[in-house]
C-alpha cells in the first residue's frame, strides 16, 4: 500500500515516520488480511490510532522473522529435493 491510499482512506496525511510503522504492521501482522488489509489497517488506525499500532510492531518482528526463516527452510528442502532427483538421474 502507498502512503497516499492509506491516508485517503484515514482522510488526513500521517507523518513518513508514522507510515513506516504503519506499514511495517501492515505488511506483517499475521491476523491482517492478504484482501482486506488495508481497510482493517485504516480502521485500527482511525479507532484506536498510532498506540495500538505501535504496540503490533512486536508481533509484526516476531512473524517477519518466522517468514524468513520459512524461507530459508523451502529453500533447504528444494535443495536436498534436488539432490535426490540428481542422484536418482532425473532431470532438475
Amino acid at each position: 500500500m502507498m502512503k497516499y491510499e492509506f491516508e485517503n482512506l484515514i482522510g488526513h496525511p500521517v507523518s513518513d515516520e508514522e507510515y513506516g510503522t504503519i506499514e511495517y504492521v501492515y505488511t506483517w501482522y499475521p491476523t491482517i488480511s492478504e484482501t482486506e488489509g488495508k481497510a482493517q489497517i485504516a480502521k485500527l488506525y482511525t479507532d484506536f490510532g498510532m498506540p495500538l499500532i505501535e504496540d503490533m510492531v512486536e508481533r509484526a518482528g516476531k512473524m517477519e522473522r518466522l517468514g524468513k526463516d520459512l524461507h530459508i527452510a523451502r529453500s533447504q528442502v528444494t535443495f536436498v529435493q534436488d539432490r535426490i532427483k540428481a542422484l536418482r538421474g532425473e532431470k532438475l
